[in-house]
Formats: C-alpha cells, structure tokens, sequence
C-alpha cells in the first residue's frame, strides 16, 4: 500500500485504511453499452443481481496488515459497511458488475471518506475482484489524498450450526499493525 500524503497530523494511515474496506470491494471495470441506475431499475432486477448479498472483502491484497471487510449490498441499491462505518449506493453496470459510492465521516478529523469502485461478479457468484479509489477530503472541501487499490472478495457462505468452533471459510488472515505510537510493553 503506498504512503497516504496527509495535509493534517490528526489522519492517521490507519483512519484512511478503513474506508478501504468497502471499497476492497471495489474493482474490475467492466465496459458495457447498458447502464442501469439504481433509481430506475426495477426491484425484482436489482434483487437478481449477483451482487445482492453479504461479502467478506479482502481490500489489501498485497500485504496481509488489514483486517476484511464485511459488505452488505442490498436489493434496493444500498451499500453497508458496519465493519468500517460506511454506506452508500450501487447501481448495475452489466449482468455480473456494478458501480458503487460509499461515504463515511473521520473523527479524527471531522473530513470525509469517499469510496468508489467497480466490482465484478464471477459466473460461479461467489467471488468479486477489481479496483477501487478511496479519496480523503478535509472538512473544508480540499481532497487530502487519494487511494488507489485492488482488492477480492468471497461471498459469506452459511455455515450450520454444527461447524461452531471452526473458522468461517473465506475470512483472510492478516497481521495487525500496532497504532505508531502504541508504546510496546515488556
């Protein structure tokens, strides 16, 4: 992941990470001549997307520091993210892809996360790839920086109740980054 340029002290790298998380999501574009947006397409189309679902996104496919995301996208065109406190809305790009725009606010700082991306469904349904950006904006307006990424994503399976005591299929691991001015303990 490269270095966020950071206009203000009071965002960290890991405040502007988070909102990656919806946007793991985010990624391939694909090209098609049909765009359908979420206002104008019918409920019973929207709700047969492939996309409609919960999702485990993996958002920093090149290093393993950051934990998934859990994506929920909804028949009526929203997009939650409660593992990074974002939302926003979808529409339909072509029978497997969608584009998708996910806001959230920094506390930090009192700015904005702008998430944007373009995943691709595959024929089996269960995985999505592609790219995403992820723009800082300050309370001011002014964009402090902007994210480029890729990331993959897994379908959540549902697992009986018998499989209690295992990990969930599809969860990456990752190594957490201790915050830069966490003082190790010995």
């Amino acid at each position: 992941m490269p270095d966020v340029p950071v206009a203000s002290p009071s965002l960290s790298r890991r405040t502007a990470l988070a909102g990656l998380g919806t946007a793991g999501a985010g990624m391939a574009l694909a090209a098609t001549a049909r765009h359908a947006s979420a206002q104008d397409a019918t409920p019973s189309a929207m709700a047969a997307h492939p996309i409609v679902g919960t999702w485990i996104i993996d958002r920093d496919i090149t290093t393993a520091t950051e934990a998934p995301s859990i994506v929920v996208v909804t028949a009526d065109g929203g997009v939650i993210d409660p593992s990074q406190g974002v939302a926003g809305a979808w529409q339909a790009t072509g029978p497997r892809t969608v584009a998708w725009t996910l806001v959230g606010t920094l506390p930090e700082n009192g700015g904005t996360i702008v998430v944007r991306s373009t995943p691709e469904v595959d024929e089996t349904g269960t995985n999505l790839t592609g790219t995403y950006t992820v723009t800082i904006v300050a309370p001011d307006g002014s964009v402090m920086a902007t994210i480029p990424g890729d990331s993959t994503g897994v379908r959540l399976p549902i697992e009986p109740v018998e499989a209690g005591g295992t990990p969930l299929p599809g969860i990456p691991t990752w190594t957490p980054v201790p915050p830069a001015d966490a003082t190790p303990t010995s």
